[in-house]
């Protein structure tokens, strides 16, 4: 049984397409590509296995160079970076106690949608509004809002 050189070159392009689908690194791509040019030069003409080789390589490695990084992005989708760090504004930055601070004990916080691990140079209880004052990695400084107008007073 004969198969035609441009249907193997065809379908070694879908399998090299297949394949990429189980193993996104996303270059087997563009070795589809470089088969189905080779099958598109089989069918224009006879050309000998050695020139459908370098068709194949000349064409992948073409396709690669030209289309890797604007394909990337479309077909991997793009990076989008959150930024999860508190950002502490002293004029706005309050949240919520939900357990218990007791120094040097570390309590939690509800600030921002999130819950922090905070730190106070006080006993603060569950519930009170704290202003948060400061950050070091994923544990924020507050104090009670009634100790910053005390302060203020004075």
């Amino acid at each position: 049984m004969f198969i035609s050189p441009v249907l193997l070159w065809f379908l070694a392009g879908i399998a090299c397409f297949l394949v990429e689908m189980a193993l996104p690194g996303f270059i087997l791509f563009f070795f589809g590509i470089g088969a189905w040019c080779v099958a598109l030069a089989l069918a224009v003409m006879d050309i000998p296995l050695a020139t459908q080789l370098v068709v194949f390589l000349v064409c992948s490695l073409a396709s690669l160079a030209a289309l890797r990084s604007k394909l990337r992005t479309v077909f991997l989708g793009g990076v989008f970076e959150q930024n999860d760090s508190v950002i502490v504004d002293a004029a706005s930055a309050t949240g919520t106690v939900t357990e218990a601070i007791l120094p040097p004990a570390t309590g939690r916080v509800k600030y921002g949608g999130s819950f922090w691990n905070a730190v106070a140079d006080e006993k603060i209880d569950a519930g009170t509004v704290v202003d948060i004052v400061g950050k070091n990695d994923l544990i924020v400084k507050v104090q009670p809002l009634t100790s910053l107008k005390e302060n203020d007073n004075e």
